[in-house]
C-alpha cells in the first residue's frame, strides 16, 4: 500500500478512530453522569405521578408506579405518619436518611447519602407536597450500586462494540481506499500507455463522477491524438510523394540545362518554364498545408466585416480571366448585388478554391454560374459548373485532406474550404452528377 491509497486508508482510519474516541468519552468517561442524570429525571417523573395518585387516593396506581420505579418509596407527613410506600413498617428509620435532609423545603431535592447501619450509598429524590392541606414529603431511593451495575454492563458491551468497530474500520478503510484508488490506477496506467505512444487505449470507467468525467476527457483526448497522428502520418506521406515528383523534375531539367551547350533558346526556355511550374506547384502545396494547419489550430480569429458580394466575385474572376478565355468558359452571374458578413480574406480564399476546381473540371468549355439568394438572415451562394462532375463514390470523401479522386492538385483545396466555412458557422454542401456538372453551395450571414 502506497501513495494516495495509503493516505486514504489513514484518513478513513483516523476518522473512524475519532468517532470511536468521542463514543468512548460519552459512553465510558461520562456514562456514570449520563445514566445518573437519566435515573434522577426518571425518579422525579415517578415522584410527581405518585404524589398525584396519593392526592387522588388511587392505591392501585400508587402500587403500580412504585413497582415500576424499582425504588424504595415512602410518603410521610410532618408528624411521621406514613401515607404510602413499600417501607411502611420501618417508617423513616428504614431509609436511614439524615434528619437534616428532611427539613421542609419548597423544592424537590436530589440527595446522596450513606445508610448509617447498612453502609449502602443511596441516591434519593425528596419531593415536598401537601396532603389534606398539611405538609408531607415523598422520598424515593435507589442504591448507587444498582446504578453502577447498569453502568458496568454498558461498559462491558461497549468494549465489545469498540473491538468490533476497530476491526470493521480497518476492513472498510482498506476496501474504500482500494475502491477509490482503483480508477485512479486505471487512469494512471492509461496515461503511461498514451505517453509511450499507444493511441489505441480506451478507458472503461462508467461511473458518473469526477473521475468518470476525467476518463471521458482522456478518451476524447486519445481520439483527437489519434486523428492528429493520422493527419501527421498522412501529411508526411502525401507531402513526401507530392514533393518527390517536382523535385525530381527540377533536378533533371536543371542538370540538362547545366549539360546543354547549344544555342537552342526555345528548348532552354521550355526547361526553365518546367522548373518554374514545378516550383510553383511545390509552393502551392506548402502554402495549402500551412493554411490548413493554421485553420485547424483553433487559433485563427475570424475578422468579420460587411462585404459587397458582387465586387468580391468580380475581383476573384479577374484572377481566372486567362483560364476562362483559354477554355472558352461562359460565366453567368445572378442576384449578386447583396452584402454578406464574413472574414474577407478567408471567404475569398474559399471561393477561389471552389472556382478553381470548377474551371479545372471543364476541359472543353462550359458554363460557370454564380448565384445568390436571400434566405431570412442568410445569403445562399451557389457556384455551379457544367464540367465532368464527381463520381458518387468520391462525394463522401470530397472534403477529406489529400483526397484527389481522379484529379491532380494538392488535395487540400476543399479541406481548406470546409475549415473556413465551419469557422463561419455556414451550412454548406455539394451536389454533383458525373458527366453533367457540380454545384457547390454555402450560406453566409446577410449584411446591411
Amino acid at each position: 500500500m502506497k501513495g494516495i491509497r495509503k493516505k486514504l486508508f489513514i484518513s478513513y482510519l483516523s476518522i473512524g478512530m475519532v468517532v470511536l474516541l468521542l463514543f468512548w468519552l460519552t459512553q465510558v468517561v461520562f456514562i456514570n453522569r449520563i445514566y445518573e442524570y437519566y435515573k434522577v429525571n426518571q425518579l422525579k417523573s415517578y415522584s410527581e405521578q405518585i404524589v398525584q395518585a396519593i392526592n387522588n387516593n388511587n392505591e392501585m396506581l400508587i402500587s403500580e408506579l412504585i413497582d415500576k420505579s424499582n425504588a424504595r418509596v415512602i410518603a410521610i407527613t410532618e408528624n411521621d405518619i406514613v401515607i404510602a410506600g413499600n417501607n411502611r413498617g420501618h417508617g423513616m428509620r428504614g431509609l436511614g436518611i439524615p434528619e437534616i435532609l428532611l427539613r421542609p423545603t419548597n423544592t424537590t431535592r436530589v440527595v446522596k447519602y450513606e445508610h448509617p447501619f447498612l453502609h449502602i450509598e443511596y441516591l434519593s429524590i425528596v419531593r415536598p407536597f401537601l396532603y389534606n392541606g398539611k405538609p408531607a414529603i415523598l422520598i424515593m431511593s435507589l442504591p448507587e450500586a444498582s446504578i453502577n451495575d447498569s453502568v458496568n454492563l454498558f461498559k462491558e458491551v461497549f468494549w465489545w462494540i469498540f473491538a468490533l468497530t476497530i476491526v470493521s474500520t480497518l476492513v472498510v478503510s482498506s476496501y474504500m481506499s482500494k475502491k477509490f484508488t482503483r480508477p485512479i490506477q486505471i487512469l494512471k496506467n492509461a496515461a503511461h500507455e498514451i505517453a509511450s505512444g499507444n493511441l489505441n487505449v480506451k478507458i472503461n470507467y462508467k461511473e458518473e463522477d469526477e473521475l468518470g468525467e476525467l476518463a471521458k476527457s482522456m478518451n476524447t483526448m486519445v481520439k483527437q491524438l489519434s486523428i492528429t497522428d493520422k493527419f501527421r502520418k498522412d501529411l508526411i506521406a502525401n507531402i513526401s510523394h507530392d514533393l518527390k515528383t517536382p523535385l525530381g523534375l527540377i533536378r533533371g531539367y536543371s542538370e540538362m540545362l547545366l549539360d546543354y551547350y547549344g544555342e537552342d533558346k526555345e528548348k532552354r526556355e521550355k526547361y526553365l518554364n518546367t522548373v518554374i511550374k514545378e516550383t510553383e506547384r511545390m509552393s502551392k502545396l506548402v502554402d495549402d498545408v500551412l493554411q490548413l494547419s493554421k485553420l485547424q489550430s483553433g487559433m485563427v480569429e475570424v475578422k468579420e466585416e460587411t462585404i459587397d458580394l458582387e465586387k468580391l466575385i468580380f475581383e476573384i474572376l479577374d484572377i481566372f480571366e486567362i483560364q476562362i478565355l483559354e477554355k472558352n468558359i461562359e460565366v453567368r452571374l445572378e442576384n449578386l448585388k447583396v452584402k454578406v458578413v464574413a472574414d474577407r480574406e478567408m471567404i475569398k480564399r474559399a471561393i477561389i478554391n471552389i472556382i478553381s476546381n470548377a474551371i479545372a473540371s471543364m476541359e472543353n468549355g462550359g458554363t460557370l454560374s454564380i448565384t445568390a439568394e436571400l434566405q431570412d438572415k442568410d445569403v445562399l451562394i451557389k457556384i455551379s459548373d457544367t464540367g465532368c462532375g464527381i463520381p458518387e463514390k468520391d462525394l463522401e470523401h470530397i472534403f477529406d485532406r489529400f483526397y484527389k479522386g481522379n484529379k491532380s492538385g494538392t488535395g487540400l483545396g476543399l479541406a481548406i474550404v470546409k475549415e473556413i466555412l465551419t469557422l463561419h458557422q455556414s451550412d454548406f454542401g455539394i451536389r454533383s452528377k458525373e458527366g453533367e456538372g457540380t454545384t457547390f453551395y454555402f450560406t453566409l450571414k446577410a449584411g446591411k
